[in-house]
């Protein structure tokens, strides 16, 4: 369970935006993140006292402004809205026309083809993740039941949504979670991640028997796991979490 604050610190750090403070029950000690396309979020463990937040952002704030303005300029260089779109995990690329007006929506008019109708930017990007929403709950279910009657491991339930750091995760109930956003990655990075948090259902933590578990099932698994620490950086901009949730 976790909660959202927006802060900022105007006397300590005049030059940075504002950000975000998220608590959390697992995390251990504070974090900081930096999310698509410029976002900045703390990470707070549930026991430690907010007042402590502006000191830590202080403490690091030559890291933050140099790797912020690196990811402010790689995004900066990409349109917002594509022309053509590609799922890398299932090898499909659909081309995007688009139709100025006050009604926003999606129209698949073909395989390959869709239309967009929006009257700017930000009600585009909102349809557009609707969309990736859909073909995702399309996808990623069938997928992970193959993979877990493949490796011998079930699951509880599955969900699909928009999280901002994480490819997916486990409750110990055996509740899966899995990004929307797995469409972007290899089909390899894909069946590795559900394998990932199949493996949560026997451990639900990272031990010694976990990653044993986790080879036995799909012994490449470092290749994927290598991949999927940089393939938050391929997402498209309109496909970023915020930009129309």
């Amino acid at each position: 369970m976790s909660c959202v604050a927006n802060l900022m610190d105007n006397d300590a750090m005049p030059a940075l935006p504002p950000y975000s403070i998220r608590v959390s029950l697992r995390a251990k000690r504070l974090q900081m993140k930096i999310l698509p396309p410029g976002k900045i979020e703390v990470v707070v463990p549930k026991y430690c006292h907010l007042k402590h937040v502006p000191a830590f952002v202080a403490e690091h704030r030559q890291w933050l402004q140099f790797y912020l303005g690196k990811m402010i300029a790689v995004y900066a260089e990409q349109p917002l809205l594509p022309t053509s779109i590609h799922f890398q995990a299932i090898d499909e690329t659909w081309q995007v026309d688009y139709v100025e007006q006050l009604h926003c929506q999606v129209t698949v008019l073909t395989t390959d083809r869709l239309q967009l109708c929006g009257p700017s930017a930000p009600f585009a990007c909102q349809a557009l993740l609707q969309w990736l929403q859909q073909r995702a709950r399309q996808v990623l279910p069938d997928w992970l039941v193959q993979v877990s009657a493949d490796i011998g491991l079930g699951f509880n339930r599955l969900t699909v949504r928009g999280q901002k750091t994480r490819w997916g995760s486990c409750s110990a109930q055996k509740n899966i979670s899995l990004n929307r956003a797995l469409l972007f990655v290899s089909p390899g990075a894909v069946r590795y991640l559900m394998v990932h948090e199949l493996c949560h259902t026997l451990h639900l933590n990272h031990s010694a028997a976990y990653w044993a578990l986790v080879a036995d099932k799909m012994p490449e698994y470092e290749v994927y796991e290598a991949e999927l620490r940089q393939a938050m950086s391929i997402i498209p901009l309109w496909a970023q979490p915020g930009f129309g949730d």
